[in-house]
Parts: C-alpha cells; structure tokens; sequence
C-alpha cells in the first residue's frame, strides 16, 4: 500500500506522524492521538495497521528519551 491510498484513521494517523516528526521528532502513540482527535484505541489500530503494510510505511522505533511513554513511529523511508 502507499500513502497516496490511505484514507479515514490511516491518512489522518500517516500525516501527523509526518508533521510532528518535521516538528519535534517521532511522536508517541499519545501525541498521534492528541494530534488526530483520535481516541488512543482508534489511534493504535491505525498504527498497528500502518506498522504492517506492504511496503512498510512506517516504524516503531523505541524511545531513548528517559520517559516511559513507549515506543515512537517515524515514516519509514521511501524507495
């Protein structure tokens, strides 16, 4: 699947890891949420969802920052 074919949670959830990763870096699951209007479980479907396309479209990358808030997502690189 490609971006360009994303619609509804997906698209919404695809462009704000896009915008918040231009402004402040991966974003957490919670930040995707905040940034859609999303709930969080609507929210971590459509990660889930985004994390296994073919291609892969995006990356769960874990956090380094000393927070515990989980895992980060960034774009995954296009070919």
């Amino acid at each position: 699947m490609r971006a360009e074919e994303l619609d509804g949670d997906d698209a919404a959830v695809y462009r704000a890891v896009a915008e918040l990763e231009d402004l402040t870096g991966a974003p957490h699951l919670q930040d995707l949420a905040r940034r859609t209007g999303l709930e969080l479980e609507r929210t971590r479907a459509a990660v889930h969802r985004l994390l296994h396309t073919e291609p892969k479209i995006l990356h769960e990358v874990p956090d380094t920052s000393p927070t515990d808030l989980g895992p980060v997502y960034e774009l995954a690189p296009r070919a």
